[in-house]
């Protein structure tokens, strides 16, 4: 009798002791509905998705012979072909509106996505010599020094053709474009498929103020190129980064690689050339995707 009265009282003990701990717990769609109070409303009409005119490099990539190109992948990856991406705005900014900054992702109801490093990698196929290595930012750097030994070019000169536009330090593309005639017109083509690259860095996937190679973007470039770094996570970082911001003030500029995030967006949310495969395993190449969508168009 004794065992089966304790018995009783435990289970009685129990069921107050769930019922004090639901009552004390949120539940989900509580938690949801506090944390979605805490973050301002998205007013999509003060949300820019600012991108670089492309096409005068696009036009100069295009000139270049084919073994060069060739030559450009195999060091650099597929990145040009960010070039040919026509980045759907609205729906940049329709994404943004179901991103959770608390947790990084995009939440559609009970489904949460994110871009990945694996992801971007199968996309950009960007080669690296040292995988577990990756680029730190670092400030107070002398990046035109940088710059220099890039181009080839006197200190001085790329020292006072240093610009600055609010916050940011870089170099107006139209300074290194006339270079990048230069080594095309003299046929030095591995100085060419560098400052495509350079200007593909700082146009496409780590774009600043428009028509601006900033100087973090030169940093990103010159540890790829001089020190064979993984970039891969600082492209991501860029990403999560500014959805975040823009976010959580409710407006602001997207300022990362559009046409990889746009490209990343279509082959999850519109996988008709991905059908039936498994993404970043199977996925088929960018030139295909890119392809394809100028052909819906």
């Amino acid at each position: 009798m004794a065992s089966s009265s304790q018995s009783a009282e435990e289970a009685q003990h129990a069921k107050l002791w769930s019922k004090s701990a639901h009552r004390s717990v949120p539940s989900q769609n509580d938690v949801s509905e506090a944390h979605a109070s805490s973050i301002p409303s998205l007013d999509l009409d003060k949300i820019e998705v600012r991108m670089n005119n492309l096409e005068g490099l696009s036009n100069r990539w295009r000139s270049l012979p084919d073994q060069v190109k060739v030559r450009f992948e195999e060091k650099y990856g597929r990145i040009a072909t960010l070039m040919r991406v026509k980045v759907q705005i609205p729906a940049l900014k329709a994404m943004l509106s179901v991103w959770n900054p608390k947790y990084g992702v995009f939440s559609f109801n009970d489904i949460d996505t994110v871009p990945t490093m694996e992801e971007y990698q199968a996309l950009l196929g960007i080669p690296y010599s040292l995988q577990n290595r990756i680029y730190l930012h670092l400030e107070h750097r002398q990046t035109w020094k940088r710059l220099t030994h890039l181009l080839g070019i006197p200190s001085e000169e790329a020292k006072s053709k240093e610009t600055v536009k609010g916050n940011t330090h870089g170099w107006y593309w139209t300074y290194l474009e006339k270079r990048l005639d230069h080594y095309l017109q003299e046929k030095q083509w591995d100085q060419a498929s560098m400052l495509f690259a350079l200007g593909i860095y700082g146009l496409l996937l780590f774009p600043g103020p428009l028509g601006i190679i900033t100087c973090s973007a030169v940093e990103v470039f010159w540890t790829v190129e001089r020190q064979g770094i993984n970039p891969m996570p600082a492209i991501l970082a860029e990403t999560l980064l500014t959805l975040t911001h823009c976010r959580r003030q409710g407006k602001g500029s997207i300022k990362c690689c559009s046409q990889l995030l746009y490209l990343w967006i279509i082959s999850h949310v519109c996988p008709v050339e991905t059908k039936g495969l498994t993404w970043y395993l199977d996925q088929p190449p960018i030139e295909r995707m890119t392809r394809l969508m100028s052909i819906e168009e």
